[in-house]
Protein backbone atom coordinates (compact mmCIF):
# COMPACT_ATOMS: atom_id res chain seq x y z
CA UNK A 1 0.00 0.00 0.00
CA UNK A 2 1.27 3.48 -0.88
CA UNK A 3 1.88 5.86 2.00
CA UNK A 4 -0.16 9.03 2.09
CA UNK A 5 1.51 11.97 0.32
CA UNK A 6 -0.32 14.53 2.43
CA UNK A 7 2.08 16.84 4.22
CA UNK A 8 1.79 17.60 7.90
CA UNK A 9 0.69 21.19 8.53
CA UNK A 10 0.70 23.50 11.48
CA UNK A 11 -2.58 25.11 12.56
CA UNK A 12 -1.46 28.43 11.06
CA UNK A 13 -0.48 26.82 7.75
CA UNK A 14 3.22 27.58 8.13
CA UNK A 15 6.15 25.26 7.67
CA UNK A 16 8.03 23.88 4.67
CA UNK A 17 5.97 22.44 1.82
CA UNK A 18 9.04 21.18 -0.01
CA UNK A 19 12.39 19.61 0.82
CA UNK A 20 15.18 20.71 -1.52
CA UNK A 21 17.97 18.13 -1.52
CA UNK A 22 20.98 19.88 -3.05
CA UNK A 23 20.30 23.59 -2.45
CA UNK A 24 23.85 24.66 -3.30
CA UNK A 25 23.37 23.66 -6.95
CA UNK A 26 23.02 26.23 -9.76
CA UNK A 27 19.24 25.78 -9.67
CA UNK A 28 18.90 25.65 -5.87
CA UNK A 29 18.67 29.38 -5.01
CA UNK A 30 16.08 29.95 -7.75
CA UNK A 31 13.96 27.10 -6.38
CA UNK A 32 14.07 28.62 -2.90
CA UNK A 33 12.85 31.90 -4.40
CA UNK A 34 10.14 30.15 -6.43
CA UNK A 35 8.64 28.48 -3.37
CA UNK A 36 8.85 31.59 -1.23
CA UNK A 37 10.31 32.29 2.16
CA UNK A 38 9.88 29.52 4.70
CA UNK A 39 8.15 27.18 2.27
CA UNK A 40 11.24 25.11 1.48
CA UNK A 41 13.64 23.26 3.74
CA UNK A 42 17.00 22.77 2.06
CA UNK A 43 20.16 20.70 2.39
CA UNK A 44 23.82 20.84 1.42
CA UNK A 45 26.76 18.47 1.41
CA UNK A 46 29.81 20.77 1.13
CA UNK A 47 28.52 24.34 0.74
CA UNK A 48 25.90 25.54 3.29
CA UNK A 49 23.28 28.01 2.02
CA UNK A 50 20.39 29.79 3.69
CA UNK A 51 20.39 27.74 6.90
CA UNK A 52 20.60 24.46 5.02
CA UNK A 53 20.91 21.09 6.75
CA UNK A 54 23.76 18.68 6.08
CA UNK A 55 22.95 15.77 3.74
CA UNK A 56 25.37 13.21 2.34
CA UNK A 57 23.76 10.97 -0.27
CA UNK A 58 26.03 8.09 0.71
CA UNK A 59 25.07 8.03 4.38
CA UNK A 60 22.26 10.43 5.34
CA UNK A 61 18.67 9.21 5.38
CA UNK A 62 15.69 11.42 4.61
CA UNK A 63 14.30 10.62 8.06
CA UNK A 64 17.43 12.21 9.57
CA UNK A 65 16.52 15.51 7.91
CA UNK A 66 12.86 15.30 8.88
CA UNK A 67 13.88 15.02 12.51
CA UNK A 68 15.10 18.63 12.32
CA UNK A 69 11.98 20.04 10.64
CA UNK A 70 8.79 21.31 12.30
CA UNK A 71 6.56 19.61 9.69
CA UNK A 72 6.83 16.98 6.99
CA UNK A 73 7.16 18.41 3.46
CA UNK A 74 4.81 17.22 0.74
CA UNK A 75 7.55 16.80 -1.84
CA UNK A 76 11.32 16.36 -2.06
CA UNK A 77 13.16 17.83 -5.06
CA UNK A 78 16.26 15.73 -5.76
CA UNK A 79 19.17 17.77 -7.14
CA UNK A 80 21.83 15.49 -5.70
CA UNK A 81 24.72 14.09 -7.67
CA UNK A 82 28.45 14.15 -8.39
CA UNK A 83 29.46 16.98 -10.73
CA UNK A 84 30.99 18.00 -13.07
CA UNK A 85 29.74 15.53 -15.66
CA UNK A 86 33.31 14.52 -16.54
CA UNK A 87 33.77 13.02 -13.05
CA UNK A 88 31.23 10.34 -13.87
CA UNK A 89 33.19 9.40 -16.98
CA UNK A 90 36.48 9.28 -15.04
CA UNK A 91 35.10 6.97 -12.37
CA UNK A 92 31.79 5.37 -13.40
CA UNK A 93 31.66 2.93 -10.49
CA UNK A 94 32.29 5.47 -7.73
CA UNK A 95 29.98 8.11 -9.25
CA UNK A 96 27.21 5.52 -9.65
CA UNK A 97 27.33 4.95 -5.90
CA UNK A 98 25.95 8.50 -5.51
CA UNK A 99 24.29 9.24 -8.85
CA UNK A 100 22.36 5.97 -9.06
CA UNK A 101 22.30 3.88 -5.91
CA UNK A 102 22.42 6.82 -3.50
CA UNK A 103 19.68 8.77 -5.27
CA UNK A 104 17.46 5.69 -5.61
CA UNK A 105 17.86 5.14 -1.88
CA UNK A 106 16.83 8.78 -1.25
CA UNK A 107 13.80 8.42 -3.51
CA UNK A 108 12.70 5.18 -1.83
CA UNK A 109 13.21 6.77 1.59
CA UNK A 110 11.03 9.74 0.63
CA UNK A 111 8.24 7.54 -0.70
CA UNK A 112 8.27 5.38 2.39
CA UNK A 113 7.76 8.54 4.44
CA UNK A 114 4.85 9.71 2.28
CA UNK A 115 6.85 12.41 0.47
CA UNK A 116 6.54 12.75 -3.32
CA UNK A 117 9.96 12.56 -5.02
CA UNK A 118 10.70 15.08 -7.78
CA UNK A 119 13.76 13.90 -9.70
CA UNK A 120 15.63 16.48 -11.77
CA UNK A 121 17.06 14.87 -14.89
CA UNK A 122 18.69 16.23 -18.05
CA UNK A 123 18.15 16.78 -21.77
CA UNK A 124 21.36 14.80 -22.36
CA UNK A 125 19.55 11.50 -21.74
CA UNK A 126 19.00 11.87 -25.49
CA UNK A 127 21.87 10.95 -27.77
CA UNK A 128 21.50 13.98 -30.02
CA UNK A 129 20.68 12.22 -33.30
CA UNK A 130 17.78 14.56 -34.15
CA UNK A 131 15.98 17.70 -32.99
CA UNK A 132 12.97 18.32 -30.75
CA UNK A 133 12.85 15.26 -28.55
CA UNK A 134 9.54 14.67 -26.77
CA UNK A 135 8.59 12.90 -23.56
CA UNK A 136 7.42 9.97 -25.68
CA UNK A 137 10.78 9.46 -27.40
CA UNK A 138 13.01 6.66 -26.17
CA UNK A 139 16.13 8.09 -24.47
CA UNK A 140 19.50 6.92 -25.80
CA UNK A 141 22.20 8.52 -23.70
CA UNK A 142 25.83 8.51 -24.81
CA UNK A 143 27.27 10.07 -21.63
CA UNK A 144 28.01 8.15 -18.42
CA UNK A 145 26.47 10.85 -16.23
CA UNK A 146 23.24 10.86 -18.19
CA UNK A 147 23.05 7.08 -18.42
CA UNK A 148 23.10 7.27 -14.63
CA UNK A 149 20.26 9.81 -14.74
CA UNK A 150 18.36 7.44 -16.97
CA UNK A 151 18.78 4.55 -14.52
CA UNK A 152 17.10 6.65 -11.84
CA UNK A 153 14.35 7.70 -14.24
CA UNK A 154 13.59 4.08 -15.07
CA UNK A 155 13.49 3.15 -11.39
CA UNK A 156 10.89 5.86 -10.77
CA UNK A 157 8.89 5.08 -13.89
CA UNK A 158 8.46 1.49 -12.70
CA UNK A 159 6.81 2.67 -9.48
CA UNK A 160 3.22 3.62 -8.86
CA UNK A 161 2.52 7.35 -8.45
CA UNK A 162 3.09 9.78 -6.89
CA UNK A 163 6.37 10.85 -8.49
CA UNK A 164 7.59 13.52 -10.90
CA UNK A 165 10.54 13.53 -13.29
CA UNK A 166 11.59 16.84 -14.86
CA UNK A 167 14.15 16.97 -17.64
CA UNK A 168 15.96 20.28 -17.83
CA UNK A 169 17.91 21.74 -20.76
CA UNK A 170 21.01 23.88 -20.54
CA UNK A 171 20.11 26.50 -17.93
CA UNK A 172 21.15 30.12 -18.28
CA UNK A 173 20.92 33.05 -15.93
CA UNK A 174 19.66 36.48 -17.04
CA UNK A 175 21.63 37.86 -14.09
CA UNK A 176 25.39 37.89 -13.66
CA UNK A 177 26.28 34.48 -12.26
CA UNK A 178 29.72 32.89 -12.13
CA UNK A 179 28.14 29.46 -12.61
CA UNK A 180 26.48 30.39 -15.91
CA UNK A 181 28.38 30.04 -19.17
CA UNK A 182 26.91 33.30 -20.50
CA UNK A 183 28.59 35.20 -17.67
CA UNK A 184 31.79 33.25 -18.36
CA UNK A 185 31.69 34.40 -21.96
CA UNK A 186 31.19 38.03 -20.95
CA UNK A 187 34.02 37.76 -18.45
CA UNK A 188 36.18 36.30 -21.20
CA UNK A 189 35.42 39.25 -23.49
CA UNK A 190 36.26 41.64 -20.65
CA UNK A 191 39.58 39.89 -19.97
CA UNK A 192 40.34 39.58 -23.71
CA UNK A 193 40.66 35.84 -23.41
CA UNK A 194 40.66 33.45 -26.35
CA UNK A 195 37.22 31.83 -26.50
CA UNK A 196 36.83 28.46 -28.16
CA UNK A 197 33.29 27.39 -28.93
CA UNK A 198 31.75 24.52 -30.83
CA UNK A 199 29.50 24.81 -33.85
CA UNK A 200 26.84 22.26 -34.68
CA UNK A 201 25.52 21.85 -31.14
CA UNK A 202 21.85 22.69 -30.54
CA UNK A 203 19.67 22.94 -27.44
CA UNK A 204 16.57 24.65 -26.07
CA UNK A 205 18.02 26.64 -23.15
CA UNK A 206 15.82 27.97 -20.37
CA UNK A 207 16.23 30.66 -17.75
CA UNK A 208 17.03 29.35 -14.28
CA UNK A 209 14.15 31.32 -12.68
CA UNK A 210 11.69 30.06 -15.32
CA UNK A 211 12.65 26.44 -14.74
CA UNK A 212 12.41 26.90 -10.97
CA UNK A 213 8.93 28.44 -11.21
CA UNK A 214 7.80 25.59 -13.47
CA UNK A 215 8.99 22.98 -10.96
CA UNK A 216 7.16 24.88 -8.20
CA UNK A 217 3.99 24.82 -10.31
CA UNK A 218 4.28 21.07 -10.80
CA UNK A 219 4.76 20.46 -7.09
CA UNK A 220 1.99 22.80 -6.00
CA UNK A 221 -0.45 21.30 -8.52
CA UNK A 222 0.50 17.77 -7.41
CA UNK A 223 1.28 16.86 -10.99
CA UNK A 224 2.44 13.36 -11.84
CA UNK A 225 4.75 11.86 -14.44
CA UNK A 226 7.46 13.06 -16.80
CA UNK A 227 7.79 16.68 -17.95
CA UNK A 228 10.24 18.48 -20.22
CA UNK A 229 10.95 22.05 -19.13
CA UNK A 230 12.79 23.56 -22.08
CA UNK A 231 12.82 27.06 -23.48
CA UNK A 232 10.79 28.01 -26.57
CA UNK A 233 13.78 28.48 -28.88
CA UNK A 234 16.06 25.87 -30.45
CA UNK A 235 19.36 27.46 -31.24
CA UNK A 236 23.02 26.67 -31.58
CA UNK A 237 25.80 27.52 -29.18
CA UNK A 238 27.20 29.75 -31.95
CA UNK A 239 23.95 31.73 -32.24
CA UNK A 240 23.84 32.24 -28.49
CA UNK A 241 27.44 33.43 -28.40
CA UNK A 242 26.75 35.87 -31.20
CA UNK A 243 23.77 37.29 -29.30
CA UNK A 244 25.97 37.82 -26.23
CA UNK A 245 28.74 39.39 -28.31
CA UNK A 246 26.33 41.72 -30.11
CA UNK A 247 25.03 43.07 -26.79
CA UNK A 248 28.53 43.30 -25.33
CA UNK A 249 29.62 45.59 -28.18
CA UNK A 250 27.01 48.12 -27.07
CA UNK A 251 29.08 48.61 -23.91
CA UNK A 252 32.68 47.81 -24.86
CA UNK A 253 34.86 46.95 -27.83
CA UNK A 254 35.36 43.20 -27.83
CA UNK A 255 39.08 42.58 -28.32
CA UNK A 256 38.94 38.86 -27.56
CA UNK A 257 39.64 36.15 -30.13
CA UNK A 258 36.60 33.97 -30.83
CA UNK A 259 37.54 30.65 -32.42
CA UNK A 260 35.03 28.32 -34.02
CA UNK A 261 35.56 24.58 -34.06
CA UNK A 262 33.63 21.37 -34.46
CA UNK A 263 32.26 19.83 -31.28
CA UNK A 264 34.18 16.72 -32.24
CA UNK A 265 37.45 18.71 -32.24
CA UNK A 266 37.19 19.49 -28.50
CA UNK A 267 39.11 16.99 -26.38
CA UNK A 268 36.72 15.42 -23.89
CA UNK A 269 36.48 12.05 -22.21
CA UNK A 270 33.22 11.21 -23.97
CA UNK A 271 31.65 12.54 -27.20
CA UNK A 272 28.98 15.14 -26.54
CA UNK A 273 25.45 14.88 -28.02
CA UNK A 274 24.97 17.22 -30.98
CA UNK A 275 21.28 18.05 -30.57
CA UNK A 276 19.44 17.80 -27.26
CA UNK A 277 16.70 20.26 -28.15
CA UNK A 278 13.34 19.09 -26.90
CA UNK A 279 9.66 19.89 -26.86
CA UNK A 280 7.87 20.88 -23.67
CA UNK A 281 4.34 20.41 -25.01
CA UNK A 282 3.07 18.47 -21.99
CA UNK A 283 3.90 21.25 -19.54
CA UNK A 284 2.49 23.92 -21.87
CA UNK A 285 -0.74 21.96 -22.30
CA UNK A 286 -1.18 21.39 -18.56
CA UNK A 287 -0.15 24.84 -17.32
CA UNK A 288 -0.17 27.23 -20.28
CA UNK A 289 3.06 28.79 -19.05
CA UNK A 290 5.65 30.15 -21.46
CA UNK A 291 9.36 30.47 -20.86
CA UNK A 292 11.48 33.39 -21.99
CA UNK A 293 13.45 32.89 -25.20
CA UNK A 294 17.22 32.60 -25.04
CA UNK A 295 17.49 35.49 -27.48
CA UNK A 296 15.96 37.68 -24.78
CA UNK A 297 18.04 36.25 -21.95
CA UNK A 298 21.45 36.68 -23.58
CA UNK A 299 21.28 40.52 -23.74
CA UNK A 300 19.93 40.59 -20.18
CA UNK A 301 22.97 38.65 -18.94
CA UNK A 302 25.32 41.18 -20.56
CA UNK A 303 23.37 44.13 -19.18
CA UNK A 304 23.46 42.60 -15.71
CA UNK A 305 27.22 42.15 -15.95
CA UNK A 306 27.84 45.82 -16.77
CA UNK A 307 25.31 46.98 -14.18
CA UNK A 308 27.32 45.09 -11.59
CA UNK A 309 30.55 46.60 -12.94
CA UNK A 310 29.08 50.12 -12.63
CA UNK A 311 27.85 49.35 -9.12
CA UNK A 312 31.33 48.39 -8.08
CA UNK A 313 32.91 51.66 -9.16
Amino acid sequence: MEASCEADVKPNGTGPSMLLLGASSFLGPALLDAFGGGRAANTHCKHPVNGSLFFDTRSTRVSDVLAGLPVKPAAAIVLLGILPVSMAARDPADSAEVNVRGIIRVIDDARALGITPVFVSSDAVFGGSHAYWSEDDEPISILTYDRQKLEVERHLAALLPPWIIVRLPKLISPERNARCFLSSWVEGFWRRERILYATGQYFTPAAVPDAARAIAQLVQARAQGLYHLGGPERLSRRALLRAVLKEYRKFETAMTEVVECSLRDIRVLEPQPLDTSFRSDRFKADFGTSFRAAGELAPAAVQSYFAAQDGGK
